[in-house]
């Protein structure tokens, strides 16, 4: 079916397309030739090149409406071959580009396995996609150099707008080459703070309890759902905090205080340092030994077995703990979490609060960084006109809707700006919704499986996360040599005290020791290396600014 399918649109078009040269483009083609040819006084010769011109701008158009085949490098999804998916997007591409369009889908291995395909099917041109998705790769920059992608920048002036628009400029910073050009888009970028504090709200209201603003308001809190019975039962079974056992779910206490163990922060003297060595970090580990003490922080978090994303999601579903740092995605109601959390808490109510404020006065949502943790290079087995049209196309709403939701009225349906699907999680797979995942991902008002009260929550944890924005660097080079040899036993060291400092098996005091040790292992080759990247970075931006201004703004 696909292929009589595209040999009729190829057919219609080639038909249309001709008929067009000889009526309205040849038609003035002929004009002109014949008008030159008569200025010589030979009519009949008028005549011949006005046909011959006719029959040459058929040929041309017929040649520019030549279909379009992409092959495209695919890790999302059910990655089911020949889908409803995959026809459904050839159609919509055909029908915005005016040219046929044949989409072939090169699904990636799982993740063990990724970067080794992915560096098999590039090391030869007839096994490169036209379109490659990839992540934190070290070989993009081999490429580069070895010629195997190309500048896009060209392409996204004529045929871009939609992903000029949709990106931010800080994140074409990102995948800006400091040669002027761009040699990858961003693929999934995260929205620009997709977590928040969620407490229950009809906890609150039971202990008559205030919602939170401080520190100091939510640590009474958290001691309050752990030891008042808020669930009414009559057992102490309950707990003020859980969560996986990554620091993003102890932002409210590091946040508070303007620190990151993960990153760079910037300080206020203008230089940067490792959040975990911040002095704060003291204080912020000393607060949760006493609170793991107390039974307020559920003991769960503290096992690095806990990070798998689905145990969480059963701890938020049994509806014994007051308070997370978890996804904006919660407040969906399509959901799997509050869906589970709603059959087992009919009255259960957990609600979202602005960001804690710190001793002083600070306080921020965790932002995003908004370089993407995928992108998407063009290689040098396609034209990069069509591969850019392609993925312009795809990052439209309605397209990218089809896509990834299928069609309203089929898939799903939408009552009160609310998105139901109207099929089975496995008929999705059999149509293969989601294979296209990660290409030009749309988080904004496209997304429709989000409520319009997400969309806005989303829409102002813009605000609530910059804060830490400005303090956090980002790294734009991917290049970091000092960091790659030495941050992993950092990062162990940094692990096992910290949590034996939150279990209570080490005093706070022993943070000291982690600054001393800091150094040893690495940690002034790896500052001395920040510092240099940090410095060419900044100079870099405004290098780009200036590039951004011609190259991108007139075009967005």
């Amino acid at each position: 079916m696909k292929k009589k399918r595209k040999a009729l649109l190829v057919s219609s078009l080639a038909t249309m397309m001709l008929l067009a040269a000889c009526s309205s483009n040849g038609g003035n083609n002929d004009a002109g030739n014949a008008a030159d040819a008569n200025k010589a006084g030979d009519a009949d010769s008028g005549n011949k090149a006005a046909a011959n011109a006719g029959n040459d701008a058929a040929a041309t158009d017929t040649k520019e409406a030549a279909p379009i085949k992409m092959s495209m490098a695919l890790m999302a999804g059910p990655k089911t071959p020949d889908s409803w998916a995959e026809h459904t997007l050839e159609e919509d591409l055909t029908k915005t580009i005016g040219r046929s369009v044949d989409i072939q889908p090169v699904f990636l291995p799982d993740w063990s396995e990724l970067n080794t395909k992915i560096n098999l099917l590039m090391s030869a041109k007839d096994t490169r996609p036209n379109i490659l998705w990839t992540g934190d790769t070290k070989e993009y920059t081999k490429w580069v150099k070895a010629g195997i992608v190309q500048d896009l920048t060209p392409s996204l002036q004529k045929y871009g707008k939609e992903i000029l628009d949709y990106y931010t400029k800080d994140t074409m910073f990102y995948h800006w080459d400091k040669s002027g050009k761009i040699f990858r888009v961003p693929g999934d970028v995260p929205e620009a703070s997709f977590m928040t504090t969620i407490v229950r709200k009809d906890w609150l209201d039971k202990l008559g309890l205030k919602e939170p603003k401080t520190l100091d308001e939510y640590v009474a809190m958290l001691r309050a759902f752990t030891n008042d019975d808020p669930d009414g039962n009559g057992k102490k079974d309950t707990y003020g905090l859980s969560g996986d056992n990554y620091y993003r779910s102890l932002a409210p206490f590091f946040y508070a205080y303007g620190i990151d163990v993960e990153n760079f922060i910037k300080q206020d003297d203008g230089s940067i340092q490792f959040g975990a060595l911040m002095p704060q970090v003291k204080n912020v580990l000393e607060l949760l030994q006493t609170l793991y003490k107390e039974g307020v922080i559920d003991p769960r978090m503290s096992t690095a077995a806990n990070s798998d994303d689905q145990k969480v999601n059963e701890i938020y579903s049994t509806g014994k703990v007051g308070s997370f740092y978890r996804f904006v995605d919660y407040f969906n109601p399509g959901n799997g979490a509050a869906i589970s959390f709603k059959k087992l808490n009919p009255s259960g109510v957990y609600e979202a609060i602005d960001p804690i404020q710190g001793p002083e006065g600070f306080s921020s949502d965790m932002p995003d960084p908004g370089i993407g943790w995928c992108y998407l290079v063009v290689t040098d087995t396609t034209n990069a006109d069509d591969a850019v049209q392609v993925l312009n196309t795809m990052a439209t709403p309605d397209v990218f809707k089809d896509i990834t939701f299928g069609k309203e009225g089929e898939q799903y349906k939408m009552e009160n700006g609310e998105f139901t699907p109207t099929i089975t999680p496995d008929e999705g797979n059999k149509l293969g919704l989601g294979n296209f995942g990660w290409y030009l991902q749309r988080k904004d008002a496209a997304n429709i499986k989000n409520t319009p009260e997400v969309t806005a929550l989303f829409e102002k944890r813009i605000q609530t996360s910059q804060p830490m924005r400005d303090k956090i660097v980002v790294f734009k080079s991917l290049e970091r040599p000092q960091w790659d040899k030495y941050s992993a036993d950092i990062k162990k060291v940094r692990d096992e005290l910290f949590w034996s400092i939150i279990t209570g098996k080490k005093p706070a005091s022993a943070f000291d020791d982690f600054v001393k040790q800091y150094e040893k292992l690495g940690g002034k080759q790896i500052d001395e290396e920040a510092k240099q990247l940090y410095s060419t970075q900044s100079s870099e931006y405004d290098q780009f600014s200036e590039w951004y201004e011609a190259n991108i703004t007139p075009y967005k």
